[in-house]
């Protein structure tokens, strides 16, 4: 009775401890903004890139909401609209969609994106964006100014989202432009004129041909004591021009006129490619240009913003850039420079061509997923945006923000054609507070828009950017000649161009058979352990030895088989039971949470899958790909093998601190902290402070190295030593493991420090012969788990030089995420991370085999 009562007060124990957390939950829970009893209001989710403008845009947004009410009260009918914004939480949301992706692919995407307009294609090709024709359709009558009609926007900003399949030749438009931004020439006219660069008048003088442009680079290009650029005349990727531009100079393509071959490597984009690589050897080669950049890594390379911008400070005479250093740069922090901007220079064989060459255009557009739940409402919210009056409540609300600060307001550029030279009449002409070389550059670069090129719309848009970096870098390093750079890029993305054109046909998984014999065998999993642990378990008796003080020899049945005593009781059940529910959180855990995505990871490893299309099984094509095709898994391999130099560096410090923290001496619980606590810094934070310690002119590494009369290297600038500074930064948090060494170090007795010092032993020999061997076990572990973490490299490479320069820091993990969630290859990422999975197993058994030989553990 007594056992009864007491079991019934731990059941009514646990259900009100239940209802109490679920109270409390319910209370915690945050509440939606939208109640649900609230008629006629739609919730439209959209979401942004973070700018100087996002403030503003909030602002016509609650007009658009306003709007929606009024209309409401009028009609019934009309929905209310609430617009809820998000951030993409990520740095390039471009060239690195994931979230947008992931949500898409799990049926809870934004109902509105603003997005790359170069980048819709590609995603557009694999289902992630709805086609706009029918509601482009109901704007055909539409006689507005700001109508979404294809004749009033920019041609080219209207056919960079129009996206036809080359192989069905199915066409539509995927999104509607937004903004625009070109590029131009711009030059400081006061270093032109003190280097002798004027024309009979006198006034600045820019160049006009591509050697002109190069001579006058060198020319203005001056070096400090030290052999380091002090001022740069001009690079050709300095700023934000990039092989697309001199190509398009020099007449050349990417792709062919049916979006079905890339050209990458044709006739007139090698000497284009090579004429830059020859500018940097002018200027002393490419390392000096990107050390004096200061900031630069690898990719896009943009000086920092506002008063730090070079240009701004003098020391760069010219660049191409885009429009977009007017709103944010010049406008606030070059009024006193200067500066003026002009056509940037063809080449000799191309000189007088009047239109197209000069420039290329980009810019953003909405786009409404393909998944999206309002549709209609995201549509509303994009005829509204691209209205003249949302403009203007932008530009007011942008204009008063930065007045009040005592700065100049500069429009963006808008690929609608009325409401740009409206915005250009507004805010720039008709402002006397606008400097006449601001307002001479503005109209300059719209001007510009209508015969500029625009990169190629294709599937594999991304892709063909990241090889064109990849080619210019090969080059200007001399890492391959121009053609072999460009033959190798041309056949990575023609690879990737026909694998989206003709994608694999082969089954598609039957991902429901798989659940089923995955729970299956979880169920037959349980009930043989079930067994195992509660089936009948048989015991040997010993054999009795012969009894000493009595001399009598006991006969018992040592042969005898006796079952274990208590292995059916209630208690025995009860303790397993409740073993297995006090483990049951992680066991269905690992059941939903790791169990299945393993089988998963297995399963897609064999197949073609995107997430945004059924997964389709292609054998061992991904691994076949991954041996013979992929030039950037062995590289990847060798420089993630490079990075275990650091493991041994790491353990010797950190074991070295240990031994110092380990002395008995006043404070010491004090220095341990200080040692500890750049291991608990966040990897993120620890990246930004190394990039301005490696930073090559104003770093504080090579200034310590240059007071000792050492010239520093360009450390994450120069291939040869970006791996090296990233070892170097591993060092800085050696703390972490001196945890684990004054574990050990404290776990040795002083006898044995004692008895060795009686015998004459020196601090060496007690070292070596001692403390070495005790610690054995924890180098085993300290080595494990740091090949672990170095096979597995990737945030610093991520943060710091985003795999550059020359791939140099592009380590395993970094390619398997960029095919991952840059590239959407989830097949062929998933290969990559089991190979690397079966790598470090292999390893760590090899490590444990080894280890019996020189491990000692203490008995």
């Amino acid at each position: 009775m007594t056992v009864l009562f007491s079991s019934v007060v731990k059941a009514w124990k646990f259900l009100l401890g239940a209802l109490l957390l679920f109270g409390a939950l319910w209370f915690l829970n945050p509440e939606r903004g939208i109640k649900h009893d609230e008629r006629g209001v739609v919730e439209i989710g959209y979401l942004a890139e973070s700018g100087p403008e996002a403030a503003s845009v909030e602002d016509a947004m609650r007009e658009f909401e306003t709007q929606s009410r009024i209309a409401h009260e009028k009609d019934p009918t009309h929905p209310i609209y609430k617009i809820v914004t998000g951030q993409t939480a990520s740095r390039d949301q471009t060239a690195d969609p994931t979230r947008f992706l992931v949500s898409v692919a799990g049926g809870m995407p934004p109902d509105l994106i603003l997005f790359d307009r170069y980048a819709v294609s590609e995603w557009a090709a694999r289902g992630a964006f709805t086609k706009l024709d029918n509601f482009v359709a109901r704007e055909s009558t539409n006689p507005a100014a700001d109508a979404i009609r294809p004749q009033n926007f920019y041609k080219s900003c209207w056919d960079e989202v129009v996206y036809e399949n080359p192989t069905t030749h199915e066409r539509g438009v995927y999104g509607i432009p937004e903004r625009v931004d070109d590029r131009a020439l711009f030059y400081n006219k006061d270093l032109l004129k003190r280097a002798g660069f004027v024309d009979a008048t006198g006034e600045a003088q820019p160049p006009r041909t591509w050697e002109e442009l190069e001579q006058m680079a060198v020319k203005l290009t001056e070096h400090d004591a030290r052999g380091r650029i002090a001022q740069l005349g001009f690079a050709p990727n300095f700023g934000n021009a990039w092989l697309y531009l001199y190509s398009w100079m020099n007449g050349g393509q990417f792709m062919s006129d049916n979006r079905r071959r890339c050209t990458l490597n044709s006739p007139a984009v090698v000497p284009a490619l090579e004429w830059m690589t020859r500018v940097y050897d002018s200027l002393g080669g490419a390392q000096r240009e990107f050390a004096f950049e200061g900031t630069a890594q690898s990719g896009q390379r943009n000086a920092p913003p506002g008063e730090l911008d070079l240009f701004v400070q003098g020391k760069v005479a010219m660049k191409i850039d885009g429009y977009w250093i007017f709103p944010q740069v010049l406008a606030q922090y070059g009024q006193n420079l200067n500066y003026a901007v002009t056509l940037p220079p063809l080449p000799t064989t191309a000189a007088g061509k009047e239109d197209g060459g000069h420039s290329w255009v980009s810019g953003w557009c909405y786009a409404i997923p393909s998944t999206a739940r309002q549709k209609e409402g995201a549509w509303e919210l994009i005829k509204f945006m691209c209205s003249q009056h949302a403009r203007e409540i932008i530009g007011e609300s942008e204009r008063l923000r930065l007045q009040s600060i005592g700065r100049i307001y500069v429009p963006t550029q808008n690929a609608n054609r009325h409401i740009n030279e409206w915005a250009f009449q507004k805010y720039i002409a008709s402002d006397p507070a606008i400097p006449k070389k601001l307002r001479d550059g503005v109209k300059l670069l719209n001007d510009l828009i209508d015969t500029s090129p625009f990169r190629p719309v294709t599937p594999v848009g991304q892709l063909l950017f990241n090889e064109q970096k990849r080619a210019t870098e090969n080059a200007i390093f001399h890492k391959m000649t121009a053609q072999e750079a460009l033959d190798q890029s041309t056949q990575v993305v023609q690879s990737a161009l026909d694998r989206a054109l003709t994608p694999p046909r082969g089954v598609i998984v039957p991902w429901k058979y798989f659940l089923t014999v995955y729970f299956f065998l979880i169920t037959l999993a349980a009930i043989g352990i079930y067994w195992w642990e509660t089936r009948p378990r048989i015991s040997h008796a010993p054999t009795p030895t012969h009894a000493r003080n009595k001399g009598i020899e006991q006969k018992h049945a040592s042969e005898d088989e006796q079952e274990i005593a208590g292995r059916r009781a209630s208690y025995f059940r009860a303790t397993w039971a409740g073993g297995w529910l006090c483990a049951s959180p992680w066991i269905i855990g690992f059941v939903l949470f790791s169990g299945g995505p393993i089988l998963f990871a297995i399963i897609v490893g064999f197949c073609d899958y995107d997430i945004l299309n059924p997964a389709r099984f292609v054998g061992l094509a991904n691994y076949r790909w991954m041996f013979t095709h992929d030039p950037l898994f062995w590289k990847t391999i060798g420089n993630t093998v490079f990075m275990i130099i650091g493991i041994p560096l790491g353990m010797a410090l950190s074991l070295a601190i240990a031994l110092l923290l380990n002395l008995e001496v006043r404070g010491v619980a004090v220095w341990r902290t200080f040692f500890y606590l750049p291991s608990i810094v966040p990897a993120v934070a620890s990246s930004i402070l190394w990039i301005w310690i490696f930073n090559p002119r104003i770093g504080l590494l090579n200034n310590v190295l240059a007071a000792f009369g050492v010239q520093g290297p360009n450390w994450l600038q120069d291939e040869h030593t970006s791996k090296i500074a990233l070892i170097l930064m591993g060092l800085w948090s050696a703390g972490g493991g001196m945890i684990i060494w004054l574990a050990g170090l404290k776990g040795i007795s002083a006898s044995y420090y004692e008895a060795a010092a009686l015998d004459g032993a020196n601090a060496w020999q007690r070292f070596r012969t001692i403390t070495l061997p005790l610690l054995t076990p924890y180098i085993f572990f300290n080595l494990i788990m740091g090949l672990i973490a170095t096979l597995q490299i990737f945030t610093q490479s991520f943060i710091m030089t985003q795999g550059g320069p020359i791939d140099s820091t592009l380590f395993y993990a970094y390619h398997l995420f960029n095919d991952a969630f840059r590239f959407l290859q989830m097949g062929y990422a998933s290969a990559l991370g089991w190979f690397l999975f079966l790598a470090v197993f292999t390893l760590t058994l090899l490590q444990l085999r080894l280890s019996k030989r020189w491990v000692h553990y203490e008995e």
